[in-house]
């Protein structure tokens, strides 16, 4: 058998949740399919295997696996960054105005202190 039939064989298997070597439940990708057809992960090159990795994707995207390529996966990490970022400010905003708060009441209850002690 040829390394492209171990590399579809394997992708079979992992489509039909059977695997051999994995287990069940493996996310459908180049790495898996690599490791389950017995060869080492970063094995299957876009360079000789073009055909085989569209049938991963096509596969990781029948099964529901969210497939994104690299520059949705920076997109993405920037959406998250922005909305983290955006959260961290509105909470410091919130810290700043409790602060002040805080400080006011400590002062109002020094004050009535004082005047009660005199």
């Amino acid at each position: 058998m040829s390394v492209l039939n171990d590399y579809y064989a394997a992708l079979e298997r992992l489509k039909a949740n059977k695997p051999e070597v994995l287990p069940k439940g493996s996310a459908i990708n180049n790495d898996t399919v690599a490791m389950e057809a017995g060869r080492k992960r970063g094995s299957i090159k876009k360079s000789r295997h073009a055909a085989l990795i569209e049938a991963i994707e096509q596969a990781a995207q029948a099964a529901g696996q969210n497939v994104l390529s690299p520059a949705q996966q920076i997109e993405q990490a920037k959406t998250k960054t922005k909305a983290v970022k955006s959260d961290y400010d509105q909470l410091k905003k919130d810290y700043e105005k409790l602060l002040e708060k805080c400080n006011a009441l400590l002062l109002e209850n020094f004050e009535l202190k004082q005047k009660t002690h005199l």
